[in-house]
């Protein structure tokens, strides 16, 4: 898709950050040996999502791209 993160495999680009972690979790045994598993190992990542496009906002302020009170963003954002 022209963007990180890529995995190469056997000469095949995989894109997509889920794709990928789902692709390693099945490759490496994680996914869950039933589906309820599989469904409590999406939940997970999930959750992990979400808390990225919660605290998605501050970031550009931590590393310097735009102007904003570093300690509030902690506080509002990050902290909760």
């Amino acid at each position: 898709f022209g963007q990180l993160p890529v995995l190469e495999v056997d000469g095949e680009q995989l894109g997509q950050t889920y794709a990928i972690n789902r692709y390693l979790a099945q490759q490496f045994g994680f996914a869950g040996a039933t589906r309820l598993e599989a469904a409590r190992v999406d939940a997970v990542a999930d959750l992990q999502q979400d808390y990225y496009l919660a605290v998605y906002p501050i970031y550009p302020v931590l590393l310097g791209f735009a102007k904003g009170d570093k300690e509030q963003l902690k506080k509002d954002i990050a902290i909760p």
